[in-house]
């Protein structure tokens, strides 16, 4: 932005928005410093968006896999039950990813050994019993957290879905009606230049369909 005349602080109060591949703490921290308005989803807040409640693809597990809310807390004991009536224990008092604190719970390997509902609750064939990480608070300054909350707002929904309509379609519009589905050309140099000519293509579309900006 510098090379192009803009002075350092251009950024400052302007939107950005990603998809959640860009959700992690440095990215945040980036847009932070450079006093970005910004909103990047993690991956899961489709699964908190009361609008796709009712689609199997944003449901807890999408149906195949047993959520925590298939466990039942049992408050006196510090234990949850599982969906076929047996025991995780508390094995730590807490343990921290992504700036979120968990507390975890296991089942013995007896008891889901021989378990018939063991293809609905484990991941994986050489997972030999089932854990449960239960969130019950935040670092402090945790900014997946922070931006978890911002974008599950009104605003922030508002926000976020007016990224399909900025970014999804130039990749179909280059991918689908140019044809560039893959490169033709070998090295970085050569691939740079096809995809700056397409790039100019699309371009010089949007101007002869709605004019400058």
């Amino acid at each position: 932005m510098g090379a192009i005349g803009h002075p350092e602080d251009c950024l400052e109060g302007k939107v950005l928005v990603a998809d959640s591949n860009y959700s992690s703490p440095a990215n945040l921290e980036g847009c932070r410093e450079e006093k970005l308005d910004a909103y990047i989803p993690d991956k899961k807040f489709r699964t908190r968006d009361p609008r796709f409640a009712t689609q199997e693809r944003w449901k807890s597990g999408r149906g195949k896999k047993f959520g925590l809310g298939d466990f039942r807390y049992q408050k006196e004991v510090d234990e949850y039950i599982c969906p076929n009536g047996k025991v995780l224990h508390r094995i730590a008092k807490k343990a921290i990813g992504d700036g979120v604190i968990y507390r975890r719970y296991v089942a013995s390997e007896e008891d889901c050994l021989g378990c018939e509902l063991r293809a609905g609750c484990l991941l994986g064939k050489t997972v030999r019993r089932r854990q449960l990480s239960v969130p019950v608070g935040a670092v402090p300054g945790n900014l997946l957290k922070e931006m978890a909350e911002k974008v599950d707002t009104e605003r922030g929904r508002e926000i976020y879905h007016q990224r399909i309509g900025i970014a999804e379609p130039v990749f179909a519009n280059i991918r689908v009606v140019k044809r560039l589905d893959r490169f033709t050309l070998r090295g970085k140099i050569k691939v740079n230049i096809q995809w700056v000519l397409y790039c100019m293509v699309h371009n010089i579309g949007k101007i002869m369909s709605y004019g400058f900006a």
